[in-house]
C-alpha cells in the first residue's frame, strides 16, 4: 500500500467486490480535508486472519511520508499504535509498517 503525493494511489485496489483471503480493508484519509477512501491491502493470509477485528487506516503525512494506524475493533482510541511509514518500497513501506502493526496488536490480545 502507498499514497502518492498527488492524491493517486499505489500497491493497493479500490474495494469494487469481495476482499481476497490474503487482504484488509483499511480506510484511506485523503489530505487535504480527510476525505475517506476504503482501500484493500495484501498483507498474507495469516496475517489478514489475524486483523480480522482490527480496524487499519492510512494517512498521508504533510511531508510525504504515510502515518498507519491499528487497533481492535471496540477499543479505546487510546489503545491504537501507530507507525510512520516512508512512502515508498522497502523495510519501512506502509504495507511492511502494517504488517508489523497487525503482528504487535495481534500479541496484545
Amino acid at each position: 500500500m502507498r499514497v502518492a503525493t498527488d492524491g493517486k494511489l499505489f500497491d493497493v485496489d479500490y474495494i469494487a467486490g469481495e476482499k481476497k483471503e490474503d487482504e484488509v480493508e483499511l480506510i484511506q484519509f485523503l489530505r487535504p480535508h480527510g476525505k475517506r477512501k476504503r482501500m484493500l491491502a495484501t498483507i498474507g493470509e495469516d496475517l489478514a486472519k489475524l486483523a480480522e477485528d482490527m480496524m487499519i487506516s492510512a494517512e498521508e503525512l504533510k511531508d510525504g511520508r504515510v502515518a498507519v494506524y491499528v487497533m481492535m475493533k471496540g477499543e479505546h482510541t487510546e489503545s491504537e499504535i501507530v507507525e510512520i511509514a516512508d512512502n515508498g518500497p522497502g523495510e519501512n513501506s506502509p504495507t511492511e509498517c502494517l504488517k508489523r502493526l497487525i503482528r504487535k496488536k495481534a500479541e496484545e490480545k
